[in-house]
């Protein structure tokens, strides 16, 4: 793999070379213009990006919107304990709709954007 690294000069501008080992701390590089072996911390290799293929950040999925709810539809949604809750929208409010997990849990309040609709097949 080619890559550029920090030689001994932290401040002048990175040497160009090639991964020949992977060590528990470190990478073995060989420089490209002396062939000679390095040492090099993982920390001061900087990976070659190739002009070819520009990283493109993955586009989010689409928020789910008020509109998208109907009073006594079945939804689901994770609580701040991590646990999977599944009601009914009993009330549908402007930024959060009013959910009837059960009878001994009662309504929470929950924002748009948390809730998955449950389809019955």
């Amino acid at each position: 793999m080619a890559v550029n690294y920090i030689g001994d000069n932290p401040l002048g501008p990175p040497a160009q070379g090639t991964i020949v080992e992977l060590r528990q701390t470190q990478a073995v590089v060989q420089d490209s213009v002396t062939r000679r072996r390095w040492g090099v911390l993982y920390a001061a290799i900087i990976p070659e990006t190739s002009s070819a293929q520009p990283h493109v950040e993955p586009a989010s999925p689409p928020r789910t919107q008020r509109e998208e709810f109907f009073i006594g539809d079945t939804v689901s949604f994770t609580d701040k304990h991590l646990s999977e809750r599944v009601g009914v929208v009993v009330r549908l409010n402007a930024k959060t709709a009013s959910v009837a997990v059960n009878d001994t849990d009662g309504h929470w309040r929950v924002s748009y954007s948390l809730l998955r609709k449950i389809v019955d097949i």
